[in-house]
């Protein structure tokens, strides 16, 4: 399944991709949403930033899925930014949880808005390969991610342009 959102920020890229690879802004913004036991790891190799998370998160998956998906699962989320001051800023992110057979990519893209501020450009698509329940998992995954996502632009925003 494939997710596209789109964040306006008032601030300008840079400002914003500064709160983004800020390894505590980036915890205090996983533990506003939920999460548990977070860790961060941000490092900078020439022209690219790596963020590495590391936390427990909550589920809340219908029956039959439950077997497959704990109520808290360690996760691990990697993103890799190119950086440019002034933007864009390209990024792509995978998301792995523990025990859970579903692949979360996304792909990110950070630039000025024509308007002043900032857009945030984000593209998920979740994948499942278990037989029979793949597809209910995959979705499940995507509701999940989707909620994530719109729970941490929140956040972001709050933070970002007050």
């Amino acid at each position: 399944m494939k997710i596209k959102t789109t964040n306006k920020y008032k601030a300008d890229v840079d400002a914003v991709f500064g709160h983004f690879t800020d390894p505590e802004f980036v915890k205090a913004r996983a533990e506003a949403i939920g999460a548990r036991n977070v860790h961060v790891k941000v490092e900078k190799n020439g022209d690219a930033v790596v963020i590495t998370v590391q936390r427990e998160i909550r589920s809340d998956a219908p029956g039959a899925l439950k077997k497959f998906v704990p109520e808290w699962s360690p996760s691990k989320q990697v993103e890799t930014w190119k950086v440019k001051p002034g933007g864009p800023y390209l990024g792509k992110a995978a998301v792995e949880v523990e025990g859970v057979p579903v692949s979360v990519r996304s792909r990110m893209k950070l630039a000025a808005g024509k308007e002043g501020g900032s857009v945030m450009l984000i593209e998920t698509e979740t994948k499942s390969s278990v037989p029979l329940v793949g597809g209910r998992l995959a979705d499940f995954a995507a509701g999940t991610a989707e909620e994530t996502l719109k729970r941490e632009y929140e956040f972001n925003k709050t933070q970002i342009d007050g």
